[in-house]
């Protein structure tokens, strides 16, 4: 067991101007996804990771997607700590240009300054912690800069896992808060759901049958759908939230089909086939005739289990530092189910407080990157000098 000692020794080097300094420089990067293009902040990354003496293993699965690596140290065991470079576009609403970072009141603005740019900076800056000190160490660090996350991960740790990178424990620094850390994620079901009716003129809708009038109905009862089912204690219930809508050919045709997309986030203890069930029972409760497509997309939820080695050193590093951390899950969907399944044990942790991922005027709080660098790096510390 290593000594807590060494949790002020780390703390003490963590430096706090380089820290800002790339996260700035990442934020300016328009790595918006799609199309991603995440190559875009390569340069930054190697540069940052040559000040760690780490090797350095570019992997692009595909034109300007990048994924880049950086290990430090040699065997095992392997403690990675990855975030992920692409963003979402930024949309309206924003004060300043969302790729100029600006530093106001303690604060980052900018897109990706949460998610996930200002968390890989506080992850360099823990990492620089440990490779500063004077502390032994065993094993390898591996610090990631992967691609794609925002859109399926299929260029990024989808890819990564493909070409067998293996760590044996993974720190996701992109959901929970800054109090709590996230164990396990609830499942996903994307669906189709479908109407039909029958077309005609639209100066005689009377000699036809409207699909989107059918669907309009069935969304009014759906939006008061209560999903029912056992709800694992860790977990809030299943969610369901329609994204999409297309029906007819032209305006001047009755519309002879409807589709919707829906998304259904759903905890532990619960089974996508009833939940299908329940769906096409409403549309038979109300008399509308329905067809659901299931296979759009699919991923079950998961969970850590709370004794596991990475949550109690979280715990365990955390307590020594004055901070009570909570154990909890959540609906988003982080790289840390990819790994999961992959029997690599993951936890997510973020430093953020308020909801502001995805939204205009984004923004981290540079004294909550400071603290979760200097507890991710007593965490990676403790875990790789444990095992």
């Amino acid at each position: 067991m290593v000594p807590l000692s060494w949790v002020k020794e780390l703390s003490s080097r963590i430096n706090v101007d380089e820290m800002v300094k790339l996260a700035c420089q990442l934020i300016e990067k328009k790595t918006v996804n799609p199309p991603g293009n995440e190559c875009l902040v390569k340069d930054i990354i190697i540069r940052y990771l040559k000040k760690l003496n780490a090797r350095v293993k570019v992997k692009e699965s595909s034109p300007g997607r990048c994924n880049i690596l950086g290990y430090i140290g040699e065997g095992k065991p392997e403690v990675a700590i990855i975030s992920h470079m692409d963003v979402v576009p930024p949309g309206e609403g924003w004060k300043s240009d969302p790729f100029l970072p600006k530093i106001e009141n303690g604060r980052i603005y900018g897109r990706g300054a949460i998610d996930n740019k200002g968390p890989y900076a506080a992850s360099w800056a823990a990492v620089k912690a440990i490779v500063s000190s004077n502390l032994p160490l065993k094993g390898t660090i591996i610090l990631g800069a992967v691609a794609d996350e925002e859109r399926g991960s299929t260029y990024g740790m989808k890819y990564l896992l493909k070409e067998g990178f293996s760590p044996d424990f993974c720190i996701i620094p992109d959901g929970g808060s800054l109090n709590e850390i996230v164990i396990g994620e609830k499942g996903r079901l994307e669906i189709h759901i479908k109407t039909k009716g029958r077309s005609a003129h639209a100066s005689q809708p009377e000699k036809g049958e409207n699909a989107i009038y059918k669907m309009a109905e069935y969304l009014i009862h759906l939006k008061n759908l209560k999903l029912e089912g056992k709800v694992h204690p860790l977990f809030t219930p299943p969610t369901i939230s329609v994204g999409e809508i297309k029906g007819g050919e032209a305006p001047n045709i009755v519309a002879d089909s409807c589709l919707i997309t829906v998304d259904i986030r759903y905890p532990l203890e619960m089974d996508e086939k009833d939940i299908i069930l329940q769906l096409k029972s409403l549309a038979h409760r109300c008399g509308i005739q329905i067809e659901i497509e299931s296979d759009v997309f699919s991923i079950k939820p998961h969970l850590l289990d709370e004794k596991n080695p990475l949550v109690e050193n979280f715990k365990t590093v955390a307590n020594s530092m004055g901070i009570k951390l909570s154990l909890g899950t959540m609906g988003g969907i982080t790289l840390a189910k990819n790994l999961y399944f992959q029997k690599i044990p993951s936890v997510v942790h973020s430093p953020g407080i308020d909801p502001v991922a995805h939204q205009a005027n984004e923004y981290v709080d540079i004294d909550n990157l400071v603290v979760c660098a200097k507890l991710w790096a007593g965490v990676i510390y403790k875990t790789i000098m444990d095992k």
